[in-house]
């Protein structure tokens, strides 16, 4: 069978609880209905971000290829968390983004640890991989994105907590 980017055999169902697992296409399923009770208001979100986008580029990481071109390093950690079902939920992506001159290159990977779990780092969060295809990556976008609506609102239904990549 074919692996992840991190060497998850796909179609591999990753633990969520103790005895609850959750394959991707579940996770799929479950970020919409997500969507669909946050917009109605249902739901009460914590998210903590550790991003490197507002640092300058020499505080940023450089990656130097082949061709001996410079690439700068962006990373952004998010951690979702909510009651969903009665039950507790929780989820973090990881996006790696390499910039040079015009080009872009962008990996996302997408994270569902036990909940005492909050390391941004990938090699920790390495064993609760999700195998994201790009229509579990944009259902993780999605989610971003009303989750922003709704903080920008000013429901108080989304507590927002950013943490400086620098000093963590």
């Amino acid at each position: 069978g074919q692996t992840s980017q991190i060497g998850v055999p796909q179609g591999t169902p990753f633990f969520v609880e103790d005895n609850f697992m959750m394959t991707s296409k579940q996770l799929g399923a479950t970020i919409d209905d997500l969507i669909k009770e946050t917009k109605r208001g249902n739901l009460d979100w914590k998210m903590q971000i550790e991003s490197t986008d507002d640092l300058s580029v020499d505080l940023k990481e450089k990656y130097i290829d082949e061709n001996d071109k410079t690439w700068i390093v962006d990373e952004c950690f998010v951690a979702y968390e909510c009651l969903y079902k009665r039950q507790p939920f929780c989820m973090i992506s990881y996006e790696h983004v390499l910039t040079c001159e015009d080009k872009t290159r962008m990996t996302c990977l997408i994270f569902l640890p036990p909940l005492g779990m909050r390391f941004f780092d990938v090699a920790e969060l390495a064993p609760y991989a999700v195998d994201a295809d790009p229509i579990l990556g944009n259902k993780v976008h999605m989610l971003w994105e009303q989750l922003m609506q709704q903080y920008r609102s000013g429901t108080g239904k989304v507590k927002i907590q950013v943490v400086d990549p620098l000093n963590n």
